[in-house]
């Protein structure tokens, strides 16, 4: 199953992929890697993205190492100023969802965003440690995993959101060796016997926790800074269980905590959790005996073959003929920021052009994915999002009464929020976007060709006349012909654009407001 694909490259394959690996993508950015071809496309996807300036103040004045327009980033804090946390965050927030907006060509975003839900912090550290944890994740997110989990093990965010800054010899804090073995690395195997979870046992938590001892997060002035205290370590013989093979971990100082990741990471099992984690994030949720011993094993096997590089096994699997199988073709109910963007990006909403208005939109979106329920920096568990790890809803869990009804406001709330910040900015602008199609002349052409950019399944043809009826409302198809026709001999006038523009917002809210809008 995880045999190359080899089957047509056609729009739909590429939207499939586009679909999974960025953010909302756009007719453009599908036709382009139609264009490109099967192996370009994924030269494309997996190169290193485009060096993007630091997030900038918009609206505050009081930090002295930064005025409006510039970064605050690897700046020093001054935490006596009102409000300099908060001003400082915000940007980072808007920043990302800006990556997530502009960059439609790399795998980047959606990854971090995998990595973020893998390796949780939540309400830790200040904008500038959250900028640096984030840079990690963005910079060693298809490279080095092993490398990656130590940077974790000391990450500053890290150390606070799950108590390192405050185990020490004298009171070991066991909160990040758990975590590390059971969700970063390892994961929990079934209980066999007490405290003995089939990969690893509570004396090899324990032992661990020893090992890591004497770091702190505290930087004072030095945005960049962490300390190791050599008081604070315990410098004892630390014993693992039968699980590790009773290995015994001396005392290295600062250099210990990357022992102890090279002997998690010297069990198979690793590879096995974290592509198991990879499948269920750009694949699906059900991962039967069939999915395990095909799929997740081949997968996991050329994860160690590769040294724990994460490349070659996601594109393997990304290039698998499982993967584009159409059972796998809109199984996945979108996440609150997919959903989102695949409104945002794939309409093409034209978002405002002077810089600190759009950073000001992004920061009012920010509370409404809070609403639906996938906040950046602020996951509701170490485990992550539920819909990736919590059976048996799974992706489920994204969809409620109250999400749901959100989700059907987006589209007027989308624009609402574009205008609020920027009056002058238009929001939605129909009239371009569905000129980008072949025939938006003829109804039921312009109908069959967004159904298949929007959604991941083919749509019947009551849904469409559903759709069509949303536009025309009851009037015969040749009616839009003329109509558009009319507006196209004559697009200076106003009041044929704003009919043009209310039947196509009617006819797009009808699409987004049916069950297959939720699909991916």
């Amino acid at each position: 199953m995880l045999s190359p694909y080899t089957g047509p490259w056609t729009f739909d394959e590429a939207a499939h992929l586009l679909r999974r690996t960025i953010f909302g993508p756009t007719k453009a950015r599908i036709q382009q890697a139609v264009d490109e071809g099967f192996e370009a496309t994924f030269a494309t996807l997996f190169a290193e993205p485009t060096a993007v300036d630091p997030p900038i103040y918009y609206d505050f004045e009081d930090d002295p190492e930064a005025g409006i327009g510039e970064t605050w980033v690897d700046k020093p804090l001054d935490g006596s100023v009102t409000g300099i946390y908060f001003a400082r965050a915000k940007t980072l927030w808007a920043w990302w969802f800006m990556q997530m907006n502009k960059n439609d060509q790399t795998i980047t975003e959606k990854l971090t965003l995998f990595w973020h839900n893998h390796f949780v912090i939540s309400d830790a550290g200040d904008a500038n440690m959250n900028w640096q944890y984030l840079t990690k994740l963005r910079d060693l997110g298809l490279g080095d995993f092993k490398e990656l989990t130590k940077q974790m093990t000391i990450d500053r965010s890290m150390l606070i959101f799950l108590n390192g800054t405050t185990n020490f010899a004298d009171e070991p804090n066991e909160n990040y060796a758990r975590e590390l073995l059971e969700l970063f690395t390892l994961g929990k195997g079934p209980l066999v016997a007490e405290g003995d979870y089939t990969t690893y046992t509570e004396q090899d938590v324990a032992a661990i926790a020893r090992a890591l001892t004497g770091w702190s997060a505290w930087s004072g002035d030095d945005p960049n800074a962490i300390f190791y205290y050599s008081w604070g370590h315990d410098k004892d013989d630390k014993v693992l269980s039968h699980r590790f093979n009773n290995q015994v971990i001396t005392d290295e100082g600062e250099d210990e905590y990357k022992t102890v990741i090279d002997i998690i990471f010297g069990k198979d099992e690793v590879a096995y959790h974290i592509c198991r984690r990879l499948y269920i994030w750009f694949v699906h949720y059900d991962i039967t005996n069939t999915i395990e011993n095909e799929v997740i094993a081949p997968m996991a096997q050329i994860l160690i073959d590769n040294d724990y590089q994460i490349q070659p096994a996601l594109e393997a699997l990304l290039k698998s003929e499982h993967f584009f199988s159409l059972e796998m073709r809109g199984c996945m109910i979108k996440g609150s920021l997919d959903f989102f963007y695949s409104a945002v990006n794939t309409f093409q909403v034209q978002l405002p052009i002077d810089q600190y208005e759009e950073y000001d939109t992004w920061v009012g979106w920010y509370w409404e994915f809070e609403k639906l329920g996938q906040t950046i920096f602020r996951i509701p568990s170490v485990a992550g999002w539920k819909a990736y790890y919590q059976a048996p809803g799974y992706y489920r869990d994204w969809i409620n009464s109250a999400s749901l009804s959100l989700r059907k406001r987006l589209l007027p709330n989308v624009k609402w929020h574009v205008l609020y910040f920027s009056p002058d900015t238009q929001a939605y602008n129909w009239i371009p976007f569905i000129d980008t199609l072949n025939n938006p002349l003829e109804v039921n052409e312009m109908i069959d060709e967004i159904c298949q950019l929007v959604f991941p399944r083919v749509m019947t043809i009551e849904q469409k006349d559903y759709f069509k009826e949303a536009l025309l409302n009851g009037l015969p198809d040749f009616e839009w012909n003329v109509e558009y026709t009319d507006f196209i001999s004559d697009p200076t006038n106003e009041t044929k654009r704003q009919a043009i523009e209310n039947k196509l917002y009617d006819m797009f809210l009808s699409m987004m407001r049916v069950p297959e809008f939720q699909l991916s």
